[in-house]
């Protein structure tokens, strides 16, 4: 969950109909807590990437069992959808909400062995994206391609190598600790060489 911010719509399935899904009691509180970590490490790797205000994550006593990822106040200043900019604003926005739920989703798979649980951390993430795309007034069309496009870019950026050590170490750190702050994420995201590479071409919508 994100706050403070302009913060998926069809998120990365965790569960296919023929899986058996595992009980939330069987599965280890501290695997559930670290599975909210890597969601929020999503979050807040991404969007210190895309130079977006980071303060902080957090995961929410007694359990950690939710969290957020925190943006200074200036991050919620009035959008004008008009304008290129602000429109960019919004689809990082939307990009950043989808990395954790990206970030999430390569965690299970890496203990789909194991375990196979319902995930219900997206409902808030997908919930904001669909009012940040409501204001961009997509034709369905229009709509699927941006949906596409953002759920790829979250994709490239949460799942290259550097950025997945990135996160397993903040989330680590935050499933430890509730809560890490930005100049600890930018020492490890510098320590990890996670950078930014730009899109061969601009997406247009």
């Amino acid at each position: 969950m994100l706050r403070s911010r302009p913060a998926v719509a069809n998120p990365p399935k965790i569960v296919t109909p023929t899986m058996t899904v595992t009980p939330a009691h069987e599965i280890p509180l501290g695997i559930r807590r670290k599975a909210i970590a890597v969601h929020e490490a999503g979050h807040a790797l991404v969007a210190i990437l895309l130079k977006r205000d980071v303060t902080e994550a957090l995961l929410r006593p007694p359990d950690g069992l939710s969290g957020e990822t925190r943006f200074a106040h200036g991050e919620s200043a009035p959008l004008d959808l008009s304008q290129e900019a602000d429109r960019r604003r919004v689809a990082d926005a939307i990009v950043v909400l989808m990395a954790g739920q990206v970030a999430e989703a390569e965690y299970w798979r890496r203990h789909a062995s194991l375990y196979s649980p319902k995930v219900n951390s997206h409902r808030s993430d997908a919930a904001e994206v669909l009012t940040l795309k409501s204001g961009l007034a997509l034709g369905p069309e229009q709509d699927a391609l941006f949906t596409g496009y953002c759920i790829e870019k979250a994709k490239k950026l949460v799942l290259e190598d550097a950025a997945q050590a990135a996160i397993q170490e903040i989330a680590m750190r935050l499933s430890e600790t509730m809560s890490i702050l930005r100049t600890e994420m930018d020492e490890i995201i510098t320590r990890h060489r996670v950078v930014l590479r730009q899109p061969s071409r601009a997406h247009r919508y």
